[in-house]
């Protein structure tokens, strides 16, 4: 019975911390520092007057690089276009909402308007496609969520290779409905 109260407090100290395993175990720090089982568990606590800094510094700790030091992957990519696609979508509809709301006209005058500008199809096409590709990709890598919610697809090859798949699909359905 001894042997298994240890391992499960040496588990509860891993899981949950020393503070809240001091608390609800009511240890002293010797003791919860005798139940760690790695090093990492060792407190670096602050000394009188230190900040969270000057300590990195005491304890010769690099400051993290950030993005700096990644190899850029397909999944790195897909992850912050999805987010920027999301912020992108969202400022352009609430932009709109709120400029047609303050607008005098209603929206077929202001369409009247930019019908009567005659521009090029050319740009028409670049136009309707910087608003549908976001839009797409989403929606393809929501897709993709999705498949990843039910576990499939997990493996390197098949993460690179679906991100790819995203970005094409996305490419080609913004295309489809730029010509329409």
């Amino acid at each position: 019975m001894a042997m298994f109260t240890t391992a499960l407090a040496r588990q509860s100290y891993q899981i949950f911390g020393k503070g809240v395993f001091q608390r609800q175990l009511q240890l002293t720090p010797a003791a919860a520092k005798w139940l760690a089982t790695s090093s990492c568990a060792k407190a670096d606590v602050l000394k009188q007057g230190e900040d969270f800094w000057d300590k990195n510094k005491r304890l010769n700790r690099p400051m993290s690089p950030h993005l700096t030091i990644y190899k850029w992957q397909v999944t790195m990519i897909g992850s912050i276009t999805h987010r920027a696609t999301g912020l992108a979508m969202s400022g352009i509809m609430s932009g709109f909402a709120i400029g047609m709301l303050m607008l005098p006209g209603s929206f077929p005058h202001y369409l009247g308007i930019i019908e009567s500008m005659h521009y090029g199809g050319a740009c028409i096409f670049l136009l309707k496609y910087a608003l549908s590709w976001p839009f797409m990709f989403h929606f393809a890598n929501g897709i993709r969520h999705l498949a990843w919610d039910m576990g499939k697809g997990f493996e390197n090859k098949e993460v690179a290779t679906t991100g790819v798949t995203v970005a094409a699909i996305a490419t080609a359905l913004a295309i489809i409905v730029s010509v329409m």
